[in-house]
């Protein structure tokens, strides 16, 4: 077996014991299922930490969804002999109905839906990551036994009445005229050793890459302010990450929430600047000429509406809009060649041709009324997330 099959086989086995050992969730001190804080007593980390892991892998393509959906299904519940989605396949007893199964194994189907819609490079490396992650916490954290609550319904013996200190319970009624036993001097506690400083650390790398970015920025075009923050989550995220082993650096979520807010916008709508990219338009043209090559914006609304245009000549025009809302008015006799499309998640009613979901399109030709003859319109029309219509009326 070569070097390369033995380290796969390795990972393999790490995440067989995984599953053998999966993380349980627990009734008390969760948000929501539970996953995030039954994978942190499992493995003795911040609960935090893992909550604002899964907000993250949301925001990144909305991978975080479908999987925290997952662990909801495949994890069991504190009390319980399997998971749901094993109960529902009668493998064991779950404490969640059927129905309440069925219910999550339905909100899949969209969660990933919109996952796989979003496809790309970032959807297969933040699955890849979340993987790793996984990997190296049963590897270096699987030994620990999982961490518990405390259970505040045990049973307190309590003392008897009139006993002295050293025998409270009143086993030796018989020896309580003794004097009290002198306590014997304890040696002052020692300090606690200083943990490192996981966030002063973190905090000198990510201000170390601002400042290589601003200076690398005049040579390299890469260096733009949406990759520097993405540079800088990283290492607040690496930072989070050593510090849920260690000990210390939470106060950087209070960092990093704000910046991964401010580098979603900033990657979700291409804005440069310009008024184009966040305006609407609302034009009814007369003539042929009047009707624009392209109209484009980032967030906004199209209104287009072409019923006044003469009876003959040849119009073409393509509409893109990253977030909002098209409807293209034609006229009842001209010939129409249209082509509709959500990239990302959308609804497209075009002249009777519906769709809804994530990456539809609709395409055709519609000759009107009075049949092939009279003013063409070609009409190309994009949307990445919005409502997209063509009408004939």
């Amino acid at each position: 077996m070569s070097g390369t099959e033995k380290a796969m086989q390795g990972v393999a086995d790490t995440l067989r014991e995984f599953w053998a050992h999966r993380p349980v969730r627990p009734r008390a001190g969760r948000k929501a299922g539970g996953v995030a804080t039954g994978i942190a007593l499992r493995f003795q980390i911040d609960p935090v930490i893992v909550r604002i892991a899964f907000v993250a892998l949301a925001l990144s393509g909305g991978v975080g969804v479908p999987l925290y959906l997952a662990g909801w299904l495949l994890l069991p519940e504190e009390g319980d002999e399997v998971s749901p989605l094993e109960s529902l396949i009668n493998k064991g007893h779950s404490s969640m109905s059927q129905a309440q199964t069925v219910l999550l194994g339905f909100l899949m189907f969209p969660a990933l839906a919109f996952t796989v819609g979003n496809g790309g490079f970032q959807v297969a490396v933040t699955l890849a990551a979340a993987v790793a992650c996984v990997y190296l916490l049963q590897k270096n954290r699987g030994h620990l036994q999982p961490a518990t609550t405390l259970d505040d319904s045990t049973p307190v013996t309590p003392p008897v009445p009139g006993a002295p200190a050293w025998d409270p319970l009143g086993a030796a009624p018989f020896a309580w005229d003794l004097p009290e036993p002198t306590p014997k001097p304890q040696p002052p506690a020692p300090r606690p050793p200083r943990g490192p400083r996981i966030g002063l650390m973190t905090l000198g790398v990510a201000t170390l890459v601002v400042a290589g970015s601003a200076i690398a920025g005049a040579w390299a075009p890469w260096f733009t302010v949406p990759h520097v923050i993405g540079l800088v989550l990283a290492v607040l995220a690496a930072g989070l990450l050593v510090g849920s082993f260690t000990g210390g650096g939470r106060g950087l979520i209070w960092l990093m929430i704000p910046l991964s807010v401010v580098g979603f916008g900033m990657t979700a709508i291409d804005f440069d600047g310009s008024p184009s990219n966040l305006s609407s338009y609302n034009e009814k043209p007369k003539s042929v000429s009047d009707v624009r090559d392209r109209y484009e914006t980032s967030v906004g609304s199209v209104q287009l509406d072409l019923r006044d245009l003469p009876d003959s000549g040849s119009v073409k025009t393509a509409i893109e809009v990253e977030l909002g809302e098209v409807r293209v008015h034609v006229p009842k006799n001209a010939d129409v060649t249209y082509k509709c499309e959500a990239s990302s998640i959308g609804e497209l009613d075009c002249l009777g041709k519906r769709a809804e979901g994530s990456s539809v399109d609709v395409s055709g030709k519609d000759l009107g009324e009075n049949g092939e003859g009279g003013l063409k319109i070609e009409l190309d029309v994009q949307a990445s997330v919005g409502e997209v219509k063509v009408l004939r009326d």
